[in-house]
């Protein structure tokens, strides 16, 4: 039963993210410490990137700039990825099968082989 359930929520997650720039239940902000960074996911839509020391915004993504928007369920968690030709990035953000709350960021800039990787943490209220 379990692995029926899995399977249907895994189904519907994937059919969810093909539709529409839909966050579902993720909300709340990761800090990247490495680049003075918070990343707010919002119910309505947006992931905001600021500047944590200053709060000052850096980038908006909506519907509007973002391409290939997919949520994802695996057997490594849950996923949002997508591409922005603005930032000239594609982004993947995957909540691990662990009990905290923080997610592994993946990064891939399009004019370098270097990608960015990072653990960014959970802040709470």
């Amino acid at each position: 039963m379990k692995k029926i359930m899995a399977v249907v929520l895994a189904a519907v997650l994937g059919t969810a993210g093909a539709f529409a720039f839909d966050l579902g239940d993720i909300n709340g902000t990761w800090r990247d410490a490495k680049w003075d960074a918070d990343w707010t996911f919002s119910a309505d839509g947006k992931i905001v990137l600021t500047k944590a020391s200053s709060g000052e915004s850096v980038f908006t993504f909506t519907d509007a700039n973002v391409q290939n928007f997919k949520l994802n369920a695996g057997a490594s968690g849950v996923s949002v990825s997508f591409d922005c030709s603005e930032t000239e990035r594609s982004y993947k953000f995957t909540k691990p099968l662990t009990l905290n709350a923080d997610l592994d960021m993946h990064i891939d800039p399009e004019w370098t082989s270097e990608d960015y990787d990072t653990s960014i943490k959970f802040q709470k209220k």
